[in-house]
C-alpha cells in the first residue's frame, strides 16, 4: 500500500494572532534586527525610535537602518518569508530565519524591508497583518498602498538614498507599545523608559561588537568584527556606549578590585567529539566602588529586575550575549551574591547541543557541563594575594559584598638603636601608634619610594585614565587605562618632563 500525505491546512488570520502575541520585548526584538545587520557587513547601524500619524491615528514606529551588502531583488522575498531555506555562515548570528518576522510581528502589525545594493534602486518589500487579514494567507506586497507611504518609510528611503548600499527594517502600528506607554501625564517619563532599555541592552548584548572583537572559525582562522551603533542621532554623542557585565575595567589588580578565575578545556561531548568549553567566573567590585551609574544601566537594560537579579551565568554565542541572568541551577538566588557573574562562551557548532531556541533568547545547560560546573562552585581558591585563606566563589563573593577584602597594609622596615653596647629592635605596622617622651603619638616613617612602575590596561573607553595607584615595597606602581581618549597624549606628555 502506497504511503498517504494528507496536506495540513493552516489558517493564516489565527496564525497572524499567534504571533502578534508572541513574548518578546522591544529590546529583543531590535536587537534581533541588528544581528542582521551585523551578519550584512554593516559597520554603521542606525536606530530611530519616534512618532508619527499612522493610518488616521498617532502611533509609534522603529526603523533599524544599516550600510551593510544590501538584498537583491531576487532574494528579497525569500528574506521576509518564514523559514526559507538558507546557509548559515559559522559566524554569523542568525540562526533559524525566523527571527525578523516573527520577532517584528510581537511589537508591530506592519514590517517593511528597504533594501539596495551597489548603488542600485531600492526594494521593497512588506509584511502587512492589514493584507494578511484581508487576503485570508501569508502574502507581502511590493507595492506600499497610499495610506502605508508613511514618516517613517520617508525616513528609512533618505537614508538609504545616501548609502552606496544597505537595508532598513521598518516597524509600524506597534500595538504592545501604545499599551504600554498610554497617554496619560506620564506618557514622556514612559517614553524615555523605552528608550533607556533598549539602549542599555543593546550596550550589554553587543558590547563585544561595539569594542571591536575577534571571531574564531573552526579551522583556526579569526575574522575581525566592529560595528558602531546609533540611537536617534548620527552623531558621537548618539553611539551606545558598551556595557562589560563583569566590570574588566575594574581588573588592577588589587584586592578590591574585579577578580576572576578563568577555567579553560573544560570538556564536553557531544556525542561524536569532545569540545573544549571555556568558563570564567568574575566577583565585581561591591555596589559602592562599581558607581551608580554603571549599575543603573546593568538595571535598565534588564528592565529593572533590580541589580541582585543580575547575578548568574552570562552565555555568549559568537561573542554575542544570548542568555543572562540565572544560575541555570547550578546555585540559588542569594540577595549577598550581587558582585557573582559568570562568562559562558559555546561555538554555533553546538546550538543544538545547548538547545538553543528560535528567539536566540535562551540555552540549556547539557548535563555534562552542568555536574562539572557544579563542582567547580564548590572549589576554594586563593583569589588575590592579600587574602588570608582560600574560599569558593560563593564565599568570596559574600566577603566582598560585607566589604571584608581589605588590603594588607605592608609592616614598616624595622628601626634600630644601640646604646652601651647592645641594640634593641622594634616593628609595628602603620596604623599602630608609637608612644614617645611627652605623651604625645607618631606613627613610622613609610618606606621611601625609590621608583615608579606603570601598569597597562585596555580598559573602557568610558572609564577613568588613572585606573589605580598603590604601594609595593619601594616602588609605586600605577595602573593607567589604554583605552582612555588622552592615554597617548599623557604619555608623550610624560615623555617631555
Amino acid at each position: 500500500m502506497a504511503e498517504e500525505f494528507i496536506d495540513m491546512k493552516g489558517h493564516a488570520p489565527r496564525e497572524l494572532k499567534r504571533e502578534l502575541a508572541l513574548n518578546y520585548n522591544l529590546e529583543q526584538v531590535v536587537a534581533d534586527l541588528v544581528d542582521n545587520s551585523i551578519d550584512a557587513g554593516a559597520q554603521n547601524v542606525w536606530i530611530i525610535y519616534n512618532e508619527e500619524e499612522y493610518n488616521g491615528s498617532k502611533s509609534f514606529f522603529v526603523a533599524v537602518i544599516d550600510d551593510g551588502k544590501g538584498i537583491p531583488d531576487d532574494k528579497i522575498s525569500s528574506v521576509m518569508d518564514f523559514g526559507a531555506p538558507r546557509e548559515y555562515d559559522e559566524l554569523e548570528l542568525g540562526k533559524f530565519g525566523v527571527g525578523m518576522k516573527s520577532s517584528s510581528l510581537s511589537q508591530a502589525k506592519e514590517i517593511t524591508l528597504l533594501s539596495k545594493t551597489n548603488g542600485g534602486p531600492i526594494n521593497l518589500r512588506r509584511l502587512s497583518s492589514e493584507v494578511v487579514i484581508e487576503k485570508d494567507r501569508w502574502t507581502l506586497i511590493a507595492k506600499l498602498r497610499d495610506h502605508m507611504d508613511t514618516e517613517a518609510i520617508s525616513v528609512a528611503k533618505r537614508e538609504l538614498a545616501g548609502l552606496e548600499s544597505g537595508s532598513a527594517v521598518v516597524l509600524e502600528d506597534m500595538h504592545k507599545l501604545q499599551h504600554r506607554i498610554g497617554d496619560n501625564e506620564h506618557r514622556e517619563e514612559y517614553l524615555n523608559a523605552e528608550y533607556g532599555h533598549i539602549k542599555d541592552y543593546l550596550g550589554l548584548v553587543f558590547e563585544r561588537y561595539i569594542k571591536g572583537t575577534s571571531l574564531l572559525r573552526t579551522d583556526g582562522k579569526e575574522e575581525y568584527r566592529q560595528v558602531n551603533l546609533f540611537f536617534n542621532g548620527k552623531t558621537e554623542a548618539h553611539k551606545i556606549e558598551p556595557l562589560d557585565p563583569f566590570r574588566i575595567d575594574m581588573q588592577d589588580g588589587t584586592v578590591t578590585g574585579t577578580l576572576s578565575k578563568k577555567f579553560t578545556n573544560i570538556p564536553l561531548d557531544d556525542g561524536e567529539t569532545i569540545h573544549n568549553i571555556e568558563m570564567t567566573i568574575w566577583i565585581t567590585p561591591n555596589d559602592k566602588d562599581r558607581g551608580g551609574k554603571y549599575d543603573q544601566r546593568m538595571d535598565r537594560a534588564a528592565r529593572y529586575s533590580g541589580i541582585s537579579e543580575l547575578q548568574g551565568i552570562y552565555v555568549y554565542r559568537n561573542e554575542r550575549l544570548i542568555d543572562f541572568p540565572g544560575w541555570k541551577k547550578i546555585l540559588k538566588h542569594d540577595p549577598h551574591m550581587t558582585c557573582l557573574r559568570w562568562e559562558l562562551h559555546f561555538p554555533p557548532s553546538l546550538d543544538d547541543v545547548f538547545q538553543l531556541d528560535p528567539s536566540k533568547r535562551e540555552v540549556q545547560l547539557p548535563r555534562g557541563l552542568f555536574e562539572q560546573f557544579t563542582k567547580i562552585s564548590r572549589t576554594s581558591f586563593r583569589w588575590h594575594q592579600d587574602d588570608e585563606k582560600t574560599a569558593n566563589h560563593r564565599a568570596r563573593a559574600r566577603a566582598r559584598q560585607g566589604g571584608k577584602d581589605k588590603p594588607k597594609i605592608p609592616a614598616p622596615p624595622p628601626s634600630s638603636t644601640s646604646s652601651s653596647g647592645s641594640s634593641s629592635t622594634s616593628t609595628s605596622t602603620a596604623t599602630t601608634p608609637l608612644p614617645r617622651s611627652g605623651g604625645g603619638y607618631t606613627t613610622p616613617s613609610p618606606t621611601p619610594l625609590s621608583k615608579v612602575t606603570i601598569k597597562k590596561l585596555s580598559g573602557s573607553i568610558t572609564g577613568q585614565l588613572f585606573v589605580s595607584e598603590r604601594t609595593e615595597g619601594n616602588a609605586l606602581q600605577i595602573t593607567l587605562n589604554t583605552q582612555h581618549a588622552v592615554y597617548n597624549e599623557f604619555i608623550e606628555a610624560i615623555k617631555k618632563e
